[in-house]
Order: C-alpha cells, then sequence, then structure tokens
C-alpha cells in the first residue's frame, strides 16, 4: 500500500506543477495584482494559492479580491 501512496503524492505533485504552469501563462506580467487575483480566483485557487503563485501574501490577494468586488459593484 506504501507503493500506491508514493505514487499517489508523485502524481499529486506534478499536477500541482501543471496547474501552477497554466495559473501562470493565464496572468501576465503587465496586469495588475487584482487582476490576477480575479482571474486565478475564478479559476478555483484560493488566496494563498495565489499568493504562491503572485510572489504576493495571502492578505494582499484577498485586499485586492475585496477591492475588485467592490468595484464590480460600482
Amino acid at each position: 500500500m506504501k507503493d500506491g501512496e508514493d505514487g499517489f503524492a508523485r502524481l499529486e505533485a506534478k499536477i500541482d506543477t501543471l496547474i501552477r504552469l497554466v495559473a501562470l501563462t493565464v496572468v501576465s506580467d503587465q496586469q495588475t495584482l487584482k487582476e490576477k487575483a480575479t482571474k486565478l480566483s475564478r479559476a478555483g485557487l484560493a488566496p494563498k494559492e495565489i499568493a504562491s503563485l503572485t510572489d504576493s501574501t495571502p492578505h494582499a490577494v484577498s485586499v485586492a479580491l475585496s477591492a475588485a468586488k467592490r468595484d464590480a459593484r460600482s
């Protein structure tokens, strides 16, 4: 059973890498954190994951997402 768990962990790590690569292609360097966070959040990523991809903090991502929601209501 240990081999199956190891194989699953390796597969999960590879899938996580693919997700990160695809997410990075979705957001360009010219976009603001608010724009990046909005796109990645719509793709289902959590603020912690978005922060990792954008070299930011989860708090900054949450603030950017809140600002985007506020702007959308206006």
